[in-house]
């Protein structure tokens, strides 16, 4: 009679104990998202301007203490322009939009060290864009664009 009683009760544990495994909700592995970068030869000839892009890097560091981006996270690109001409032409940060894999329009997130300067004329200068992009896309595109020179390129960020 023991024996039947100790063969019910270890059935009856094996069998709680098997149930709170299958109900164990597998946990899921967010997916965040790779951030690309350009090709080798990346270069544009843009209205006597020309721009190469160099690369994509996180910038979550250089955010001040006091702000906070909330679902956002901040991402550098980093370039070099030359000017072609003997003329001096003003270059700054917020010439630069983003296109995110969300398909939106980033403009550049203001930061003390970024783009912002005249380049004299047959200089090369180099430089930083900052952009605040959601944190679950990347840069599909970088795109400048100047109304007051009729300037327009796209830059597409390979996969």
């Amino acid at each position: 009679m023991k024996k039947i009683i100790l063969v019910i009760c270890s059935l009856f544990v094996v069998g709680v104990l098997a149930s709170c495994q299958q109900n164990e909700e597998p946990k899921k592995t967010e997916m965040k998202p790779t951030q690309h970068t350009f090709s080798k030869n990346n270069t544009a000839t843009v209205a006597s301007l020309k721009i190469e892009m160099l690369g994509i890097k996180d910038a979550e560091k250089s955010i001040p203490k006091h702000e906070k981006l909330e679902d956002k996270k901040l991402v550098k690109v980093d370039m070099r322009m030359s000017n072609m001409t003997e003329y001096k032409i003003p270059m700054a940060a917020s010439l630069f939009k983003v296109l995110d894999s969300n398909g939106k329009y980033q403009p550049n997130y203001p930061m003390l060290d970024e783009l912002g300067q005249t380049i004299a004329g047959n200089k090369e200068i180099r430089g930083v864009v900052y952009f605040a992009i959601p944190k679950n896309s990347v840069i599909e595109k970088i795109v400048y664009e100047d109304p007051k020179r009729d300037a327009l390129h796209e830059w597409t960020v390979e996969k």
